[in-house]
């Protein structure tokens, strides 16, 4: 998790933009969380693995299959 001022951000908006390939992006003013920087991507990973993770989906796949699932959605 990244944490960054909002002014921190405006200075130096393409690392940040980079940043949120790898990772959220939390964006403070006055040291409170105003917003998020998420890649689309990751985002949708995360809740691909949690479907994942709390259905009977789980029970039926094989570790090779979950793999390839992972690989596919990340080179999306």
């Amino acid at each position: 998790m990244c944490r960054v001022t909002a002014t921190e951000l405006k200075n130096n908006l393409s690392y940040y933009l980079e940043k949120s390939k790898e990772e959220d992006v939390y964006i403070t003013k006055n040291n409170k969380v105003i917003s998020k920087l998420v890649n689309p991507q990751l985002d949708a990973l995360n809740k691909l693995m949690e479907i994942i993770k709390t259905t009977n989906f789980d029970q039926n796949i094989e570790m090779d299959d979950h793999d390839i699932i992972v690989e596919a959605i990340e080179n999306r």
